[in-house]
């Protein structure tokens, strides 16, 4: 008897935690208004020549273009693609190249870059994706601009810089599984930076701020200088500034809140996930080659960076987070 009551006792409290699970998550708040309650706060350098933008402009003044192996050649597939009609996953190796712009050009084609995102980019636009990853919720919120032009001095110019087209950036929140949040990852580079939520500074106490590095769009706790993980500087360009003596790279983030008054977090986000909308299943490249430039040249260095759901970032982000310093 005693056995039997012990079995149904446990067989109850299995329904009850099955109840009371299901009315957790009839009461958890819709992504979207987690991702607005806690977007950060992006505070950019005062030199800085772009802001987040909407893919659609990029794309569109794009060409669609197609890896031919052999000769290793890229073919110009589509002059006009359209974001809903970009090629998906096993369809071959892509890229979206710009029409007129080159980071191969004076300090990474910035002028031609900074011009283009002007004229079509609209209102900044943040991408927002919602994890459910180890028993806890990832905000991440994803920013595009329309070029990566880093350069080795402040203000910039045409001594020493890296650049390529397209840059994708994350911000990650990282919530527990009741929703009070717990840490917060910031994209830098090849890795990033994590910190705990009460270390973290935040405007009105929900919206964490961002120190956006001017050029490369890094993103920092603070505001200064901020030398650049080596592990993501490329080896001939750690020998080449060890061989000129001249300091390894720092990035620049000069901007506060308060000559960045207008940088609240406002902009709109777009929620995207897996299969909506259809560019975010695209595999190719945002962009055209990668660029380093020194005073002996110009030199092809890399690719330009895939999309979010490339990332590993998108499906592991705490797997991520966890090989990033803390800051």
């Amino acid at each position: 008897m005693h056995t039997h009551l012990l079995r149904c006792a446990a067989a109850i409290a299995l329904v009850c935690a099955g109840f009371l699970v299901a009315a957790a998550r009839a009461e958890a708040t819709p992504g979207p208004r987690l991702l607005a309650r806690y977007q950060p706060a992006m505070q950019f350098d005062p030199l800085e020549s772009f802001r987040p933008t909407s893919v659609q402009s990029f794309i569109a003044d794009s060409d669609l273009e197609r890896l031919v192996a052999p000769p290793n050649t890229w073919a110009i597939v589509d002059t006009d693609p359209e974001p809903g009609e970009l090629p998906g996953p096993g369809t071959g190796t892509w890229r979206l190249n710009q029409d007129l712009c080159t980071p191969a050009a004076t300090i990474g084609g910035l002028a031609c870059y900074a011009a283009a995102w002007e004229e079509g980019s609209g209102v900044p636009v943040v991408y927002g994706h919602v994890v459910e990853d180890d028993g806890k919720i990832v905000l991440q919120y994803w920013y595009f601009y329309y070029a990566n032009t880093y350069s080795y001095t402040y203000p910039p110019s045409d001594f020493l810089w890296q650049a390529h087209e397209g840059d994708w950036e994350l911000v990650n929140v990282v919530l527990s599984a009741d929703e009070e949040p717990l840490s917060v990852g910031y994209s830098q580079h090849c890795l990033g930076q994590t910190r705990s939520w009460g270390a973290t500074p935040r405007i009105d106490g929900t919206h964490p701020i961002v120190h956006v590095a001017i050029g490369s769009h890094a993103n920092y706790f603070t505001a200064g200088a901020h030398p650049i993980n080596l592990a993501c500087v490329p080896l001939p360009v750690i020998g080449f500034l060890l061989q000129s003596h001249l300091p390894l790279p720092s990035d620049y983030a000069f901007g506060t809140p308060a000559t960045n008054a207008d940088e609240r977090p406002v902009m709109p986000i777009r929620k995207i996930d897996d299969a909506h909308p259809n560019w975010v299943g695209f595999p190719g490249f945002w962009g055209e080659l990668q660029y380093f430039h020194a005073p002996v040249g110009t030199f092809a260095l890399g690719t330009s960076p895939v999309g979010p759901a490339y990332h590993d970032d998108w499906d592991d982000p705490l797997g991520e987070m966890a090989s990033w310093p803390a800051g």
